[in-house]
């Protein structure tokens, strides 16, 4: 399913008014996510990152910037970062690509006796 259809499920939402909402969320958020990790997509393992966070700046629009928000005994506190839960996984999957960045191959060159 796709994230907008997703975002849109789990939002309650039955039209297409928000759908260019949705997807410019979806695109900030995988441009984002994209530059976090250094790649010029998000790369498969972090898929399951975008609908979460996509969600969440949706569910946030109108008090983009605000660490917390109150009104009428209801009180919500955000994240310095939409990325913050996704701190482990993201430094995992850059830890891995740099490990496997630094792994070298070693090549012998063998002395053909034959044919000098």
């Amino acid at each position: 399913m796709k994230v907008v259809n997703t975002v849109k499920l789990l939002a309650g939402i039955t039209d297409n008014e928000q759908d260019d909402v949705i997807l410019a969320l979806e695109e900030m958020t995988r441009n984002q996510l994209s530059m976090m990790v250094d790649e010029t997509s998000v790369p498969p393992p972090l898929e399951a990152v975008v609908l979460p966070v996509t969600l969440a700046r949706f569910n946030r629009l109108g008090n983009e910037g605000m660490q917390s928000y109150s009104q009428e005994g209801e009180s919500i506190t955000y994240p310095a970062s939409d990325f913050d839960e996704y701190t482990n996984v993201i430094e995992r999957y850059n830890s891995e690509k740099n490990s496997e960045k630094k792994r070298g191959k070693i090549v012998f060159f063998t002395e053909d006796k034959a044919g000098a």
